[in-house]
């Protein structure tokens, strides 16, 4: 093993066997940091006991110069970190408590992703005469009324997975067992969006073959599924647009606001902690509390910011 007293060189290694293991999308990720990395570095090689806090700040630096967003940044770390404990597990690095205390490792909710139950109606009750336009539109409510599932998760989805009018499947992001019971208004969405190839190893079309080439199959319809919500958005008026994850984030949202349990949500979900959950509210929370601060605000000035000749006290100085 002494050929990975490099940080890098064992990364790459952990790359390739991240897609031996078929695990396509996580090697993708491993991949673009990797690149990062090496770019950082330039020719000098990175040993395991080069690989600090303060190496950590500074390509944490490298990479908020280069206009990276935060969940970016902290996306590249927790990486970075998984490859080192995977290092201290095969002993090829020693074990340095709080090594990642100094970079950002979390989650910020940096727009808001749902959208309002107005628009989800609206949506519900405007077919489009663009066919590619309608699909995109009913398969996005086929993703919220099956409580927000993934693009990724659906994609994936096998036709042994349907019995009945349930959905057994595993999370392709956490490995969790989720069941879905299809309403009978999803069924009349999924029965016209499902594949017509008998032979296919998947349920709906996105995705007819396995391996790496079915990895870039999935890339390529998660793009054309975006930019069809994005022209969908824009035909249909919708402030803020729409994309993949709007249905998930929707889901969790109306939920949320129908005062259903935040652990049930949770579960329902397929969430791996309830902090996982509570993300996707933080957008409305901060609206809530700006619209509570303005209210406030218009309780006081209305009744005490007037001064003598009707003067607001608030211009006294100009």
């Amino acid at each position: 093993m002494s050929k990975f007293r490099d940080f890098s060189a064992y990364m790459a290694f952990c790359v390739e066997s991240l897609e031996k293991e078929g695990r396509f999308g996580t090697a993708h990720v491993y991949r673009a940091v990797l690149r990062r990395l090496l770019d950082f570095c330039g020719s000098r090689p990175l040993g395991f006991p080069q690989l600090t806090s303060g190496w950590l700040r500074r390509f944490q630096n490298y990479l908020l110069e280069r206009r990276l967003r935060w969940n970016t940044i902290s996306t590249y770390m927790r990486m970075l970190r998984a490859v080192y404990f995977r290092a201290v597990d095969e002993r090829l690095a020693e074990f340095r408590p709080r090594l990642f205390r100094d970079v950002y490792t979390g989650t910020r909710v940096e727009c808001k992703r749902a959208v309002e139950e107005v628009v989800l109606r609206r949506l519900c009750a405007t077919p489009q005469t663009d066919s590619r336009l309608e699909n995109a539109r009913r398969l996005f409510l086929l993703l919220f009324m099956l409580r927000g599932i993934p693009f990724v998760d659906i994609a994936y989805l096998r036709p042994c997975d349907l019995q009945g009018d349930v959905l057994f499947y595993r999370r392709r992001k956490t490995g969790t067992g989720l069941r879905v019971r299809v309403e009978r208004e999803a069924m009349a969405l999924l029965r016209g969006l499902q594949s017509s190839d008998s032979c296919s190893p998947y349920l709906f079309p996105f995705v007819r073959r396995v391996g790496a080439d079915g990895y870039r199959q999935y890339q390529n319809a998660l793009r054309t599924f975006n930019r069809r919500l994005k022209q969908l958005a824009a035909s249909m008026g919708i402030n803020g647009g729409l994309s993949s994850y709007s249905a998930r984030h929707s889901w969790a949202t109306l939920a949320n606001f129908k005062h259903y349990q935040l652990e049930l949500i949770c579960n329902a979900m397929g969430h791996s902690s309830v902090k996982v959950t509570e993300t996707y509210f933080k957008p409305y929370a901060d609206e809530q509390i700006d619209e509570m601060n303005r209210s406030l605000m218009a309780s006081v000035l209305s009744c005490t910011c007037v001064g003598e000749e009707g003067k607001s006290l608030l211009c006294a100085h100009e």
